[in-house]
């Protein structure tokens, strides 16, 4: 059946892929959005715990 062997083909480039490039994660999660989890944001308005731009951006923002 030749649709099994597309898939396993497709499978063995994805994974093949995966392995190459590698698999990235943000170093840490998102703490607060301003809107409920399931409304799309705008990455600007997402607050990361320890996230050294929030913490100039506060710095800047208090000493002004």
């Amino acid at each position: 059946f030749e649709a099994d062997r597309d898939a396993n083909a497709a499978w063995n480039i994805l994974s093949r892929g995966l392995e190459e490039v590698g698999v990235g994660y943000s170093e840490s999660t998102p703490v607060e959005t301003a809107l409920p989890v399931d409304t799309p944001v705008s990455a600007k308005r997402v607050v990361e715990t320890g996230s050294p731009t929030l913490k100039e951006r506060t710095a800047s923002a208090v000493s002004e």
